[in-house]
């Protein structure tokens, strides 16, 4: 049986969407509106240097307002040194410019008419070396610029309340998403690792650092298309692109040390307790943290109460260490420890519809309970020594070993087209398992005296092996007419598995004719996997699981190797550079069932081009184009030709005669940031076409037994588009309008009783929000967002559906006399186009009011709530190839918590020079 929610009447329905729909208009009314009320006066000039006329490219230029010295707006100016400001108010003003090792320049500027143009020629500029003291210093660096392959928020230019992390700075950012499990997203891409000044900060995982790095420390975030390793050094693209965050710290923040330790309880006996403690010496780095707590926080998340995050109820305990030094010239280290255990308990009650005939489906009611138990080390090393001017080596070992146990046990009831019962069951489960890994990288880097020519060889090893161990036990009431049967499975599956891999691919680059250099390369890689399964039954006479399910047992090896040789041509020019290559890659795969002596061999051939584009329109405009053709190998479990019946009702196959998948990628990317007016607008368009691609062949029987056994299949691709742009609609006050857009379509290919069935997913989603700064007092962020989903089903149309989400938030924080600040978040969030029971609407409220304490404000006493209204849920849709299922799950409900922090923050000594903002010069 399932929980019912309730149902609210159809009008009060609609008039929900329509407030909602009411409120996305709205907000972005206001920034159309604030965007037409500016005219079009111009103020233009050029820099130069006043000893020579030379000119001075990007140099920094700022309009200040006279009263208050506030800065007005930003431009950088161009390579010949040019630069406009447009759409000014009038009033009075100061020009400042600032250039390195130049003397600040300064002009007082009158605007008076809307539509006056004021031309202000050359401004010479004077050299004063370095200096410091005999400079007027203001911050003028623009909150966004546009670099190559990179986009650079300056952090100053997004503030955050006092003792923010710096994923409360990532929230502001436009095109930035933060999901609530720490999941970091930049226009629409996962972001999957975050350096600190270049450097990895424990291991590659971003929330890391993230949610343990005060935000105040932070000069630069920059949102960096990564090359890999060897394209860095060679200069030419070979395809391989990793989203990444890079968070350059202050300088003055270089050195010294800085943490927090925090400890809270709270009501139903909620808990957190934490340390962080960081020291940075020049080119040191020495981080230390440790956790524990029973909110469904992070166990890294240190000081902040991020509960409810995810389903389920979690208690973690944690610790770890980063360490990072120039160990001798040229030699530089970063090694980082990281060792965590999590007790969790969940449940869940789904809804299933599988669908698998013209007009005709089984549906699957499920509850689940389980608990586990998981304990994770890791470490990981990175050595980059630089042995000459023309040798380098770069060593990145990483070993990770799990260990765990889960205990889960559910109940469920199939029924047929008509909502006939065809079977009901109960499963018990009690698995353990160990699993370590490790893998290493070294790459040889080598220049010659030609600039361009040069030569690389990358080293590839990897180990990794799991042994596993499950206890499973199912009653099965099997119901046909007026015939009933009982099954009963109680066996014990030994699995133990290992990998071996071992790869080499050398690079060759000549430079060739002019501002053009050739690619040569070579490339070879060796997978070993072996699959050990055995199943077990009960001795007659006792509780021992000895007697050998033949039938379920099974030695498996596969060895699978490939050849790829590829040849590129890269042109550099002033405005754009572009590589075009091909690649041809032969596959080798053989399947050996040691069981029953059979043996498959497969011989694969993939061409694939590459291409790759970049133009820059301007300094701070830029279009970017990519193609990659890559390979992805079948998992040994798709392999493995043996059932596993762990689920008797879910049967899972595999297939030997399984071939490679070929995924044909790419992507179309536009970047532009106005200045003047700080208004940006990124885009992007994404594209995956496979071939061979491997999806799932479904056996549905009459007892409502489905077999699942993978097969590769042609048809398949998916089209993603994202487009996000931001407003200043006022700059004094620091007040910015951000609309996303993004469309998604995914069309998916599946087999169900021999029938093929394509489904096709459209998503459509419109988001928007304003994030208002009011001087020093409140930050207050809100916005909204509506999901819409298509779901169509070529075999089953009557089962066709379209859902949305909608959700509206607020973000606040205020600051009070005497040290207190109160703040708060809301989301509401509301379901549609489920089934019964999943149609929800619910309203999360969390807050807290908080007090500095000492003298130096160094201590925080903080009251916090977590769902004040008490009605957090989790509702998911799942839509596949042949099935749309709906989940509810377990998840935290409110609680109150008193918590204490001490920050500890010492750094050695001031910036050379403080201006009227007390900042730093900024690094241009």
């Amino acid at each position: 049986m399932f929980m019912r929610g309730s149902i609210r009447p159809l009008k009060e329905t609609n008039r929900m969407k329509q407030r909602l729909l009411l409120t996305l208009v709205a907000l972005i009314a206001i920034g159309t509106i604030a965007k037409a009320q500016q005219k079009e006066n111009k103020i233009t000039g050029k820099i130069a240097d006043q000893s020579n006329k030379e000119a001075l490219p990007n140099a920094a230029v700022a309009l200040l307002e006279r009263k208050d010295s506030s800065v007005y707006t930003t431009v950088v100016a161009d390579a010949k040194g040019a630069f406009a400001f447009t759409g000014s108010k009038p009033g009075e003003y100061f020009l400042v410019v600032s250039y390195m090792g130049f003397k600040q320049l300064s002009r007082r500027i009158d605007v008076k008419d809307t539509t006056a143009l004021i031309e202000l020629g050359t401004l010479g500029m004077v050299r004063t070396g370095l200096n410091l003291n005999e400079v007027e210093i203001v911050d003028v660096a623009p909150p966004i610029r546009i670099k190559e392959d990179t986009i650079e928020f300056n952090a100053g230019s997004f503030k955050t309340r006092e003792n923010a992390v710096v994923e409360d700075l990532l929230k502001k950012l436009p095109g930035v998403q933060v999901d609530k499990d720490g999941t970091i997203k930049a226009n629409g891409e996962t972001i999957k690792k975050v350096l600190v000044d270049g450097k990895p900060f424990f291991g590659n995982d971003p929330k890391m650092a993230t949610r343990n790095l005060p935000a105040d420390i932070i000069d630069k975030i920059q949102v960096i298309n990564q090359k890999s390793e060897q394209s860095q050094f060679t200069g030419i693209a070979d395809g391989e692109i990793e989203k990444t965050l890079n968070l350059t710290v202050k300088q003055e923040k270089k050195k010294g040390f800085f943490g927090r330790g925090s400890v809270g309880y709270g009501t139903n006996d909620r808990y957190q307790a934490g340390l962080t403690f960081n020291r940075f010496r020049e080119t040191q780095q020495l981080s230390v943290l440790g956790s524990t707590n029973n909110v469904n926080a992070p166990g890294f998340a240190v000081g902040e109460v991020r509960g409810g995050q995810g389903t389920g109820l979690t208690k973690s305990w944690n610790g770890g260490l980063n360490y990072s030094d120039e160990l001798f010239k040229g030699m530089r280290l970063n090694a980082s420890y990281f060792a965590d255990k999590k007790d969790s308990e969940n449940e869940t009650v789904s809804e299933r519809q599988n669908i698998f005939r013209p007009d005709s489906s089984s549906y699957v009611n499920n509850f689940n309970n389980s608990l586990s138990d998981m304990v994770n080390h890791r470490v990981f090393m990175r050595m980059d020594y630089q042995i000459d001017s023309s040798h380098s080596l770069l060593v990145t070992p990483m070993f990770a070993y799990s260990t765990g146990g889960d205990a889960s046990e559910s109940r469920s009831t199939t029924m047929n087209n008509a909502k006939d019962t065809v079977n009901s069951s109960r499963n018990r489960s009690l698995t353990t398992s160990n699993t370590p890994n490790f893998s290493t990288q070294a790459l040889f880097r080598k220049k010659f005296d030609k600039k361009g020519r040069t030569l690389s060889a990358n080293l590839t090893y990897g180990f990794n092996s799991s042994e596993r161990e499950s206890i499973n036990q199912s009653f099965i009431d099997f119901r046909d007419g007026t015939n009933q049967r009982l099954d009963t499975v109680d066996q014990k599956v030994v699995q133990e598995s290992s990998s071996r891999k071992a790869g080499v691919r050398v690079s060759y680059t000549e430079p060739v004719f002019r501002d053009r250099f050739l690619e040569i390369n070579y490339g070879y890689n060796y997978t070993f996997n072996s699959n050990d399964r055995h199943t077990y039954d009960k001795s007659k006479t006792g509780d021992i699981y000895d007697v050998t399910v033949d039938s379920l047992t099974n030695l498996f090896e596969n060895v699978s190797s490939n050849h790829q040789a590829g040849i590129s041509l890269m042109t550099q020019k002033l405005r754009y550079n572009y590589t075009i290559g091909l690649n041809v890659q032969q596959n080798s795969l053989n399947s050996d069932n040691l069981t029953k002596g059979d043996n498959i061999h497969q011989e694969t051939w993939n061409v694939s081009p590459l291409a790759v584009l970049n133009y820059n329109f301007s300094a701070s405009k830029r279009l970017t184009f990519n193609y990659r053709g890559q390979t992805q190998q079948p998992s040994l479990e798709q392999l493995q030709p043996v059932p596993d019946i762990s689920n008797p009702l879910l049967v899972r196959e595999g297939n030997p005669d399984l071939k490679p998948s070929f995924n044909n990628n790419f992507s179309l990317s536009f970047n532009d940031y106005v200045h003047e007016t700080m208004r940006s607008l990124f885009a992007s368009v994404n594209g995956t076409f496979t071939l061979n691609r491997i999806v799932n062949a479904n056996t549905i029987t009459k007892e409502g037994i489905q077999i699942i056994k993978p097969i590769n299949v042609n048809g398949s691709y998916n089209l993603s588009g994202y487009l996000v742009n931001g407003l200043a609609l006022n700059r004094k006050q620091k007040s910015y309008l951000n609309t996303n857009t993004v469309i998604t379509y995914n069309r998916d290919i599946s087999f169900v009783n021999g029938r093929e069935n394509i489904t096709s997913n459209l998503n459509l989603g419109q988001g928007v929000n304003v994030n208002w700064i009011y001087k020093e007092l409140f930050d207050v962020v809100a916005g909204g967002n509506v999901n819409y989903n298509s779901v169509r089903f070529s075999e089953n149309k009557t089962n066709n559906t379209n859902y949305f989400n909608y959700t509206l938030t607020l973000d606040f924080n205020v600051n009070l006399p005497l040290g207190f600040i109160v703040g708060g978040d809301l989301d509401y969030i509301a379901n549609t186009g489920r089934g019964e029971g999943f149609n929800n609407q619910f309203t999360m409220v969390n807050g807290f009011v908080s007090k500095t304490v000492f003298s130096k404000k160094q201590g925080l006493l903080k009251f916090q709530v977590f769902d004040l209204l008490n009605q957090n849920v989790s509702v998911n849709r799942t839509v596949m190839d042949n099935y749309i299922e709906d989940t509810r799950s377990m998840v935290l409900n409110r609680y109150f918590m008193l918590s204490f922090s001490y920050f500890l923050n010492r750094f050695g000594g001031k910036s050379a020079a403080m201006g009227r903002a007390g900042k730093a010069v900024p690094a241009f």
